[in-house]
């Protein structure tokens, strides 16, 4: 599971550790190596333990009074755990002998318990995405693109130069454009996932994720409106919802292309977040700097 994958559900345990009253200051976090869990916790038996890689094992005859949550890696208990474990990824193994006294909880990953291990309390949720059918999958993306091509209908009406120069940054300087989003996006989300760590800005954190989606469909709305103008449309707001739903169609026509349909839209995102960012949300033109030959 690679780096970006585990922020998330480190959120989701930083999220759940905050709601039983523990110190989420206090987690020990292990990303690699082979560790044992009573020595980690040997400095505050009670603190939470996640297991975000490597592999962290409870020895036989030693006791772990605080909750363990696996997001990745592997858990192995051998001895006692005298709280809940949690498994939100990676495998955990409970072995002969061992005992887990508090409820184990299994959302996802692999979790296999030994027939002479004790765990009186025990909770497993499957969670497998069901396959949707062809009726629902077209009727999510109609409502993609008319939802697309109605902010950008309001966008060409109410603010139509702002919305031409985020296009033009788009096609006039789509390298720069680019390479500008793509930082920003990533260095925007990890700094938010960051922020989401110390409790007290996790509303600042939210807001930021919900401003950073903001900008994201304003940039589609834009790209929309440039490919609207090579349709034969005479309204300027009616081309670019238009253009704005014909972009939606095709992004998803291009995602059954393998490796293809994925970097096509990551190219889009990046070009169209990276022009909303240069021209400041459209109301400055981008003209890139002159390096003295």
């Amino acid at each position: 599971m690679s780096v970006m994958d585990v922020l998330p559900l480190l959120v989701v345990v930083l999220l759940l550790v905050g709601a039983s009253g523990a110190d989420p200051d206090a987690m020990h976090v292990v990303f690699d190596g082979a560790r044992d869990a009573d020595a980690l916790a040997a400095g505050g038996e009670t603190d939470p333990l996640v297991v975000a890689g490597g592999t962290v094992t409870v020895p036989a005859n030693a006791t772990v009074d605080g909750p363990i949550y696996v997001i990745d890696g592997t858990a192995v208990v051998a001895g006692t755990v005298d709280a809940e474990v949690t498994v939100l990824a990676g495998n955990l193994s409970v072995l002969d002998g061992a005992a887990i006294t508090g409820e184990l909880r299994s959302f996802g990953g692999t979790t296999s318990v030994a027939a002479g291990a004790r765990v009186p309390r025990r909770t497993t949720v499957e969670v497998a995405p069901r396959e949707r059918t062809l009726a629902e999958r077209l009727g999510f993306l109609a409502m993609q693109a008319l939802a697309l091509a109605a902010l950008a209908f309001l966008l060409a009406r109410r603010a139509p130069d702002a919305l031409a120069t985020v296009g033009d940054a788009m096609t006039g300087h789509a390298l720069v454009s680019g390479v500008v989003g793509a930082l920003a996006a990533v260095t925007l989300l990890v700094g938010f996932v960051a922020m989401a760590f110390t409790v007290v800005l996790v509303p600042v954190s939210v807001l930021g994720v919900v401003g950073e989606f903001l900008v994201l469909l304003y940039a589609l709305a834009a790209a929309g409106a440039r490919l609207g103008r090579a349709l034969p449309v005479d309204r300027p707001d009616v081309a670019a919802a238009a253009g704005a739903a014909l972009l939606v169609v095709a992004l998803d026509l291009l995602d059954a292309v393998p490796i293809v349909g994925t970097l096509a839209t990551l190219v889009v995102v990046s070009v169209g977040f990276g022009a909303v960012l240069v021209t400041y949300f459209g109301w400055q033109a981008f003209e890139p700097a002159d390096i003295p030959g």
